[in-house]
């Protein structure tokens, strides 16, 4: 997750973020982010608000599902800076709308959320959405 730390401490005081890529394990219990991409050229960053681009991400997912074993849409990650990495009204409300579109096919799509202050004080957490459920808390290993 070296990119999200870098990303993180070049952005900062501003939020940034991206896509996560990876795999679930046989029974969905676990989810291995193997890529965390920086920004998308078109993204938008602010002191308290990131609107993530969409430029090149097509093209990647199509890239990764290509591999073998294919890699997949896992889900978004986004910056806290100098706060607690805590989902905002904002955050919950864009995931389940993820979910119910099924953003790039994913029907549960993670946030990572990554708050404090980088390169050091940096706190992270996890959650899946899933459409009209509360957020389910994931450890972040």
């Amino acid at each position: 997750m070296a990119v999200i730390q870098e990303q993180a401490q070049r952005k900062h005081p501003h939020e940034t973020g991206g896509i996560l890529v990876g795999y679930y394990d046989e029974s969905y219990h676990l989810a291995t982010a193997v890529l965390a991409t920086p920004p998308p050229l078109d993204s938008k960053h602010g002191p308290v608000t990131f609107e993530r681009g969409i430029l090149g991400i097509k093209e990647l997912l199509a890239d990764c599902k290509a591999q073998d074993p294919p890699l997949h849409y896992l889900g978004e990650w986004h910056t806290h800076p100098n706060n607690r990495p805590r989902p905002s009204g904002v955050d919950i409300r864009q995931m389940r709308c993820f979910a119910l579109r099924r953003l790039y096919g994913a029907s549960s799509p993670l946030l990572l959320i990554v708050g404090g202050v980088p390169p050091d004080a940096l706190e992270w957490r996890a959650a899946i959405y899933r459409p009209w459920r509360s957020p389910t808390c994931l450890e972040v290993l």
